[in-house]
Parts: C-alpha cells; structure tokens; sequence
C-alpha cells in the first residue's frame, strides 16, 4: 500500500534532524565568536592588573564570562525562535496576511478569482483536503505560495500577474504543484525552518541596530564630564559592527538551512503536479512565463519566507529554488513540448505579449474545468491508499460533479448564510421534519428562508453528495468567526436532535465541520504521537461499528475478522450491539485521532477492509468511514465511494 502521504506528514513532524543540526552550528558558531570578543575584550580591559599585557588566560578561564555570553545568547535565539514558531503556528491565512495578501471571498463575481476558486475547489473535493482560503497578492509577478502547519489549516496565495498572465491549465499546474506542498508537510516544515532562521538572525539583527540606530544616536548626543553618550555611542557602533559581523554567521546558516529544505522538494513538488494533472505543459508553461517575465514580490516579508513560494523572489547565493531552467528540462523529459525558449534581447516586451495572449484565453473563464464522464470512485482501501494525492480523473470528476449540482446549492455554498443553510437542510429528516423546520426558524431567521428553499433539492443528493456540499461550504462557515460559529453550531445540534436522535449522516456531519471549519478557527496542531498498539479498545470499537453498519448474522463476524486479518493477527471478540453505538463510536475516534499518520493509514486500511468485506462498501459504511477520516484529519475525499 502507498502511503505517501501518511509517512510524509510523520516525517514533516520528525523533519528537525537537519533542523536542528543546522540550527546547531549556527548558533554554537555565533556563541563562541562573540564569547571569543568577549574574552579579548576582558583580557585587554585587565591589562592594567597584569602589568600592562592583556590577561589571556584569565580571559580564557573565566566561566562565569563564558556561560554569560553563551546563556544571554541562547536565550535570545531560543526566545525569538519560540515566539515566529507561535506566530507560524496559527495557520496558513496568518502567513498569507502577512505577507500582505487579500482573502478572495468564496462568493466573488470576479471571473478571474471565480476561476481560480473553481481550481482550488476541484483539487479539494477530489482529494479531501478542506478547501483553503485563498489569498491575492496585488503583485504583477507571477508567484504563488502554500502555507500552514497541517492540511486542515493551510492557505493558498498567489499574485495579480499569476491570475492574468497565466491559461487555466498553467494556473492548476501551479495550484496542484502548491497541494503537493500541503500533503507532503512541507508548508509544515517551512514554517519551522522560519522560526530557526529567525532564530539564528537575531543576534545579526541586534548589531545592526547597535550599529546603525542606537550607537549613531548617543553619538551625536552633546557630550561633557556628566554625559558620557558620545564615547558610550562610539563604543555602541564599533560592538554593533561587531556584533552584526558575527551575526552573519547566523544569516549564512539561516540561508543554507532554506537552500538545503526547500530545493529537493520543488522538484517534488513539480513532478507531484504533472502526476495530479497528467498535463505537463501545464506547470512547465507557468515556469516559462516565470522566466520570462518576473517571481519577485514586492512584500518586505518576502524574502524571510522566500522557501513558501513557488518560484523563487530572490537571486542569492544559496538559493532556495533550483533555476528555473532546470525546472523546464526537468518537465520536458516528463513529456512537457511546445515551451518556448527564452525570448532573444531586443524582442518585444514579453509582459505585454504575455498579457496580450492571456486577453485571449479569457474565454469561459467562469466555467468548470476539464469535462469529465462521471466520477471515478475508489472502493474501499483503494480509497486509503490514495489519500493525500490527485489524479486527472478525479479533478475532472469533481468539476463535473460540481457542474451537475443546481445553482441555487452552489451559490448558497459560497455564502454564509446559505452555508448555514445547507447544514440545516442535511440534518432535515424527510418525515417528521417541522420540528426541525421550527428551531431554524426560531433561531436562525436569517438562512431560514434559503433553507426552505434549498432543502428539497438537497434532499434529492446522496449522503456522499451531501458532504462534499458541506466541505465546499466550509470557506463560507469560517467567516462567521468564532462566536457566530457558536452560535450556528449550538442551532445546528438541536436541529440535529429534534428528533430526539443523532444518525448516520448528522455525526458525519459534525466530524466534517470539526475538521474543515473548527480546527481552522481554533488554529490548533493536530496531535500525532499514539500508536495502534496503544488502541486496541478503540480500534476494536470502531471496526465493529462498521461490520455491523450493512452486514448481519455471520457476515458482522465475518467482516470483523476480516479487518483484523490484514495484520495478521487473531481478531478479539466482537462488540455486542449493545456496544456499538454512536457515543462508543465518537469517544473512540476522539482518541484514535492522535495516532501517527504511519498507524492512521493501518487503522483506516483496517476500517476500509471492514466496510469492503461483501466487496462494495454501502452509503452508511462510506459515511463512517469518510467521518472517521476526517476526525484522524486524513483527507478521503466525500465522493470516492464506489456504488
């Protein structure tokens, strides 16, 4: 079995071996460089009490200067390091303001950022992945960039000249080329390779304020027999000078620890693209115009988070990016033709041509994407195996399936109040529905109205379908804040209960929200360091659920069996019906949900195995199995099920 994306989520939290080693040098280089001025500095100032020669070796046995310098180092490195790591832990919209980027609203008229809403949509219902916010740099380069610490709280940027200046087919190269950032954790990684670099840059950093603010001020200060400023000011700047010397060391590691992370995985990154797209002359494309035209982003953040882009902002020594012709050579031998090559001095301007060639493709702008003959369902542990990736087939499932829904559920999926709506309108029960209508009303006048309206059409989606409408509204509900959430998720619990019970479909509905829209509002890392072996109980709990969702008699036994046998291993007794209950099923995903991504994909493969023992995997398995995915944060995607 793949499991890509499993191992490359556990390695991007295990990633700190060269992290560290970096980080390491860097500093330790740092400290024993200002400890050794230090120490000629000490001997020279004991010079007086030595008979007029500098005290070398008190100056070199003196441990009290040494673990001085060394602490007051260590604790301005660590101190920095620790408050960007928090700053880069809050998710991927955070970097993305930061970077001074505008969050494009998931219901704009705009048909450039409805197409490339459309893009980023397509990818996230095909693979899973909760769609991200997406932000426009008003830059006319061509960039773009991914962001977040996890799949569920990654964000997706790109510039003003990525959106006019690039085909539909060059801009999904480009996105697919950023989701490959996002299942394999590197948004993760650059995040923390930030926060060491910071680190390690701050020592630099307070020279060269000595140097250039501090020292020059209390220079040029009046000087006198009570005012020492002047000879404190030119002792400031030579320090500073000093001291922002030796903090270079920390600026040349902090840019060989971007160079050293960042390189191997564009090129991932690049092939990951052609792989999800089947389309190289795609992303080559992109890189072409790259080349011709212009990366850099005018941002003064953009060069501290130069390693989140797609094409590098800078030209330094220790790049972060390979170039960009390696890049092309590198696609043409996946099958990449028709890139043309680097215009001749002296040829028109390129930026217009380019524009000029973009005005023509405007064409359907707004439109969906590839067409597509239906979706292309995955059964059982295929599904497993395929998560965190893409496929041509799947994009293009998802966008037809997307075409096909009534317009009234799209455009009610990209606004707030319709979001809300659309979560009401699942939870409805065909019969017995007033008491449900009645809370809605109640309690939420404002999406009362687009739930009436929408309720029936929705009612005629399957379960599947219904899902995948609630994770395209996400984007939608995270614009409530955290207190209109609250609000709509407290409406939306007794909506679910007004029946008097929670079903199939609602609690997959509350694990999809927990998911795509809580863990994005409450910005908090997922947990991941449990084994399977440490949740016999649950895993025992959990599979038994599935066995007994569309099988009976002996074929609940059977399908029990059948899971555990995957491992090679006798199965435990199966729950009683008394056991397998929806509360049992919800404590137990609580705590299986901090498993290793290595023991989610064992687990899931399990689950699936369970669900697949009559060799089709039914509406209510395939919902408790997507819910039980989305509560491990493992991106299956809503649509996979195989009919």
């Amino acid at each position: 079995m793949s499991t890509d994306f499993f191992t490359s989520q556990d390695n991007a939290r295990r990633q700190t071996g060269r992290l560290v080693l970096l980080f390491s040098l860097g500093v330790a280089g740092t400290m024993i460089s200002l400890w050794l001025v230090a120490a000629i500095l000490y001997a020279f100032g004991q010079a007086d009490r030595n008979d007029g020669v500098p005290y070398w070796s008190g100056a070199f046995t003196n441990w009290k200067l040494m673990l001085g310098v060394f602490g007051a180092v260590g604790a301005v490195v660590l101190l920095v390091t620790a408050v960007k790591l928090g700053q880069m832990s809050q998710g991927g919209a955070m970097i993305a303001e930061l970077l001074g980027g505008r969050r494009i609203a998931p219901a704009t008229r705009d048909p450039g950022e409805r197409q490339l809403l459309n893009i980023v949509e397509e990818m996230s219902i095909a693979s899973g992945v909760p769609v991200p916010p997406v932000y426009v740099l008003e830059d006319r380069s061509i960039n773009a960039f991914a962001a977040g610490p996890d799949p569920s709280n990654s964000a997706i940027g790109v510039t003003r000249g990525c959106m006019e200046l690039l085909s539909r087919d060059e801009m999904q190269g480009v996105i697919a080329h950023e989701y490959s950032h996002i299942f394999h954790g590197d948004t993760r990684i650059n995040a923390r390779t930030t926060a060491v670099i910071a680190g390690i840059m701050a020592i630099g950093l307070i020279g060269y304020v000595c140097f250039r603010f501090i020292g020059p001020a209390l220079a040029r200060s009046r000087g006198g027999k009570n005012n020492p400023g002047p000879a404190i000011g030119a002792g400031l700047i030579v320090l500073g000078l000093v001291v922002w010397g030796i903090g270079s060391i920390g600026m040349l590691f902090g840019r060989l620890i971007q160079a050293a992370i960042s390189r191997q995985r564009e090129f991932l990154a690049d092939a990951a693209a052609v792989q999800y797209t089947r389309n190289p002359n795609g992303i080559a494309g992109a890189l072409a115009k790259i080349r011709d035209h212009s990366a850099r982003v005018a941002s003064p953040k953009a060069s501290e988070l130069n390693h989140f882009f797609f094409a590098s902002t800078l030209n330094t020594l220790f790049a972060t990016h390979p170039p960009i012709g390696r890049r092309i050579e590198a696609l043409k031998a996946m099958g990449a033709t028709g890139i043309p090559e680097r215009p001749r001095p002296g040829s028109a301007d390129s930026a217009n041509r380019m524009y000029a060639e973009r005005a023509e493709q405007r064409r359907a702008a707004n439109a969906g994407a590839m067409p597509a003959a239906g979706v292309a369902g995955l059964a059982g542990a295929t599904a497993v195996e395929h998560a965190g990736t893409l496929d041509a087939g799947s994009i293009a499932a998802a966008a037809a399936w997307r075409a096909s829904l009534p317009s009234s559920l799209v455009d009610a999926a990209h606004e707030p109040i319709g979001a809300r709506a659309i979560c009401y309108a699942i939870a409805r029960r065909a019969a017995g529905h007033e008491a449900c209508d009645a809370i809605v009303a109640e309690r939420d006048r404002d999406a009362y109205a687009e739930y009436a309206r929408i309720a029936d059409p929705l009612a005629r989606l399957s379960g599947d379908a219904q899902l995948a409408l609630a994770e395209l509204a996400a984007p939608a509900l995270t614009q409530l804040g955290a207190q209109g959430y609250r609000t709509f998720r407290e409406t939306l619990a007794r909506a679910m209960r007004s029946d008097g019970s929670i079903d199939l479909r609602e609690w997959a509905l509350t694990k999809c929200l927990e998911r795509h829209v809580e863990r994005r509002l409450a910005q908090a890392p997922s947990q991941a360091n449990r084994t399977l072996v440490g949740c016999t109980a649950e895993t025992r709990t959990v599979l038994g659920v599935i066995a007994g969702l569309e099988h009976s008699g002996d074929d609940v036994a059977a399908s029990f069996n059948r899971a555990y046998s995957a491992l090679g291993m006798q199965a435990p007794s199966l729950p009683s019906a008394n056991e397998r209950t929806l509360d049992a099923l919800n404590a137990a995903v609580a705590k299986l949900a901090e498993l290793r991504f290595t023991d989610r994909a064992r687990f899931l493969t399990l689950a699936a195995r369970a669900a697949a023992h009559d060799d089709r995997v039914g509406e209510s398995e395939h919902l408790v199995l997507r819910a039980v995915a989305d509560a491990l944060d493992v991106p299956i995607p809503a649509l996979a099920r195989k009919s």
